[in-house]
């Protein structure tokens, strides 16, 4: 044997101890699965990456997307209600309304498109953002190491943290997401703050996101983060990818590690997440008016209604004041009440058809004039003296659920013509006068249950002819839609 031969067989002999006796960091570690993995995300919603179609003018506020080769297709895709931001452009516009009569190929901005925003081919971005909340529970004991997220990221580096959705992985943004670890667990997991990093691993040709918790301590097998889990924020949901089918979902890679102090890689299990358009629900809302008369008993407490305890039983649709007094005042109310989703509120006005006249005859019973001979039907005065006879009626506002009606005048009015007195009054308008309906209270924007009492006052004097009397008031209550 020459000494060539021998050398070889020591070289041999040497490289396989090495390899037998290495310590275990020279060899791969074998991985296991982290077990109830989950990423959850807050919102699944694609982001809107479309391209402005063809027709749009400088000035107008329709636009029109284009919906053969953009990666958003359909104005549906778009955010909404009313005051959902999109960017055309350079410029941010305030979005009114999603496919205008129905149409999926255009959406209605506030304020008009600007000079170049116009031009076929600029884009249109709407991101959807979600904080993807990942459980887990470790398989092995790993000593001061590492817990890492990989979300799966676009292949162009130079666009995966633009701000700007893509349409094969999740975006960065511009301003790194934050990541919020689990709370300590005793001496096993000090965890210190969580850092972010985009397209940071490249795993079988992917590129990830990664999201990491590092922490000090031993670790432990079976140790559950599904209460107290890992919490990424801010991270742009994906656009359509290319060839996405409406309804269906677009899958992305999401790799929970356990890695040990070098980043060796102990543990790890993939699972895969859905981005899929948001359902647009939509509905209409009818205009509605409620108005409702309601009878008020007799002997209702004045604070509430007349100033003095009403005289009779009203009814809906009637008012029996019966026999009448030439000395003293007979008092009756009605209760009035209104609702309604009519964003410009509604109005409640009253009409005589004529005088009270005597059935079968022309006499009439005059409205009232008050203390001061001022009462009109379009001006309220003082009548709290029986000295003064008529027929007139007063207001006072009970309440409400919700809204900012207000009655037109009330009988506890002490201003003007009503100074010094405790029954503020007028006539009703007369229609065979030609006189207006009149305004009895009101309110600017919706109303739940705005209610006003009407109080009628009448009282004869000494020579009205004897007999029944009648007329009718017509109440009439309007929305403004």
């Amino acid at each position: 044997m020459n000494k060539h031969t021998v050398l070889s067989g020591l070289i041999f002999v040497l490289i396989t101890a090495l390899v037998l006796f290495a310590p275990s960091q020279f060899r791969k570690a074998q991985s296991a699965n982290l077990t109830s993995v989950s990423d959850t995300l807050s919102t699944s919603k694609l982001s809107f990456y479309g391209l402005m179609g063809s027709g749009n003018t400088i000035g107008s506020t329709l636009v029109i997307i284009n919906t053969t080769t953009a990666p958003s297709t359909s104005s549906t895709q778009l955010a909404s209600p009313s005051a959902s931001t999109v960017k055309i452009g350079t410029r941010g516009y305030t979005i009114s309304s999603t496919t205008p009569n129905g149409d999926e190929s255009k959406f209605e901005i506030t304020t008009a498109l600007q000079s170049g925003d116009q031009t076929a081919g600029v884009p249109i971005i709407a991101t959807s953002s979600a904080s993807h909340t990942v459980k887990f529970v470790t398989a092995a004991g790993v000593p001061n190491g590492s817990i890492r997220v990989l979300v799966q990221a676009t292949t162009n580096t130079s666009s995966s943290n633009d701000g700007i959705p893509d349409g094969d992985g999740f975006d960065f943004n511009v301003t790194a997401p934050s990541v919020k670890c689990p709370a300590d667990v005793g001496a096993t997991y000090d965890f210190v703050a969580g850092t972010a990093s985009a397209q940071a691993v490249t795993v079988n040709s992917v590129k990830y996101h990664v999201f990491e918790c590092r922490y000090s301590g031993v670790g432990a097998a079976s140790q559950s983060f599904t209460a107290d889990p890992i919490v990424v924020t801010s991270l742009i949901n994906p656009a359509p990818a290319s060839g996405h089918a409406v309804g269906t979902s677009d899958a992305y890679s999401v790799i929970v590690q356990n890695v040990d102090s070098t980043y060796t890689l102990i543990d790890q299990t993939a699972i895969k997440v859905g981005a899929i358009e948001a359902v647009r629900i939509t509905a209409t809302v009818a205009p509605q008016i409620t108005f409702r008369i309601a009878g008020i008993p007799s002997g209702s407490s004045g604070n509430n209604t007349c100033g003095s305890n009403t005289d009779v039983t009203t009814t809906p649709q009637s008012v029996p004041f019966g026999q009448v007094s030439i000395t003293s005042f007979s008092n009756a109310a009605h209760a009035l009440d209104v609702s309604t989703n009519a964003v410009g509120g509604y109005a409640v006005t009253a009409q005589e058809n004529y005088l009270l006249t005597k059935v079968g005859a022309a006499t009439t019973l005059a409205g009232a004039t008050g203390n001061g001979a001022n009462i009109t039907y379009s001006s309220a005065g003082r009548w709290d003296s029986t000295t003064y006879k008529g027929f007139g009626y007063s207001l006072l506002y009970i309440g409400k659920v919700t809204g900012s009606g207000s009655a037109a005048f009330q009988r506890t009015d002490t201003s003007g013509n009503c100074s010094g007195g405790t029954f503020c009054a007028k006539q009703f308008a007369n229609l065979n006068s030609s006189e207006p309906a009149q305004t009895i209270f009101s309110s600017s924007g919706v109303a739940d249950s705005e209610n006003v009492n009407v109080c009628y006052r009448i009282i004869i004097t000494t020579t009205q002819a004897a007999g029944d009397y009648e007329n009718n008031v017509v109440y009439t209550a309007t929305s403004t839609f």
